[in-house]
């Protein structure tokens, strides 16, 4: 049976094949593998039956690398072949990857002896540990580590992060619990920055958020839209906008779809702690990509010249919990829904 046969659609047909003595362990059908790159990056190689395939990056803040659902990859890879390593920028080490986490010292251009984007996604997890977790509707794969960003006499933010997935389903879990541990009040911007690249994404791929105007950061080009995905062209610049999103509550989404329907792919976040949704849409041959960025702090514009570069302040001894939820629709998996939702596996 594949992964599309309906007779295994429901997630909890895949702890059947446990309980009936078809399958000795759960690693049968939620492996978890830790391997080494060429380059020498830790990585654990997540696959989950009925699920999805994905890299979670140890040495990269728990960032997630390649994944892919039935087959098909979802994440955007950079030209880049290597990360050449310290000494380089930010853009010349960005390998792409499904998420990319920036802060929580900095997001945007670099500012005030901090690095365009900050230190999250190129600084390695403290104390990880991984297990899988019997659930009513299947196996749970969770990964948990911290995340630190300390200076001897400043700043001592901690990221405690947890990435939840599992059989059955489509869709990965971020929770990140982000504590100030100093002594000084800090500004703290946050950006999630997900990458989505053919096939999931093609030409005329629209991204559906329910949004005020967008906010440019420069200038459309002449028949471009900040939302709407052109085919690939030689030398097309990069259009960055922010889009102030409209909620009922706290939770916001936005949702990817393509021509003709084939699939959609949805990303969900906390609203309360990420009141601002920005696109990155560069289309140049070679180099597609479609970036996805809920984020707590502006990436341009006049308020970064605030305290903080406008970002919200964490109160010594205070914490935030914030996350993100991607995951794919289609067809064949049930939509997502409400018990799959920011924080619920958290303890």
């Amino acid at each position: 049976m594949s992964a599309a046969d309906p007779r295994l659609s429901a997630e909890a047909e895949w702890t059947s094949l446990l309980d009936e003595g078809m399958v000795t362990l759960p690693e049968a059908l939620a492996s978890i593998d830790e391997a080494v790159r060429p380059s020498g990056d830790r990585v654990l190689v997540l696959r989950l039956a009925g699920g999805l395939s994905l890299d979670v990056l140890l040495d990269r803040g728990l960032d997630l690398g390649a994944a892919w659902w039935a087959g098909v990859p979802l994440a955007w890879r950079s030209p880049h072949r290597v990360d050449p390593g310290p000494g380089r920028g930010w853009e010349d080490r960005f390998l792409g990857g499904l998420l990319a986490t920036c802060g929580p010292d900095n997001i945007g251009p670099a500012r005030e002896g901090s690095g365009q984007h900050g230190t999250h996604h190129l600084t390695p997890a403290a104390d990880v540990r991984w297990w899988h977790e019997r659930t009513a509707h299947g196996i749970d794969v969770h990964v948990r580590g911290v995340i630190g960003h300390t200076r001897l006499y400043g700043t001592r933010l901690v990221v405690e992060r947890e990435v939840v997935t599992g059989t059955g389903r489509p869709s990965v879990v971020v929770n990140d619990i982000v504590r100030n541990e100093g002594d000084e009040p800090r500004g703290v911007p946050l950006l999630y920055h997900i990458n989505v690249g053919a096939p999931m994404l093609r030409p005329g791929s629209r991204l559906l958020v329910d949004a005020d105007e967008p906010l440019l950061r420069e200038p459309c080009p002449p028949g471009r839209e900040p939302l709407v995905v052109p085919p690939p062209e030689r030398g097309a610049a990069a259009v960055v906008a922010e889009h102030r999103v409209r909620t009922s509550g706290t939770s916001a989404r936005a949702v990817l779809t393509a021509p003709g329907g084939s699939g959609r792919l949805a990303v969900e976040w906390d609203a309360a702690v990420l009141p601002r949704l920005f696109t990155w849409n560069w289309p140049a041959r070679g180099a597609w990509v479609l970036g996805i960025e809920p984020a707590s702090a502006p990436m341009f514009g006049p308020e970064r010249d605030q305290p903080g570069a406008g970002a919200p302040v964490l109160e010594p001894g205070q914490e935030w919990r914030t996350g993100v939820r991607i995951g794919v629709e289609t067809g064949v998996v049930s939509p997502l829904d409400e018990r799959d939702t920011l924080a619920a596996h958290r303890d």
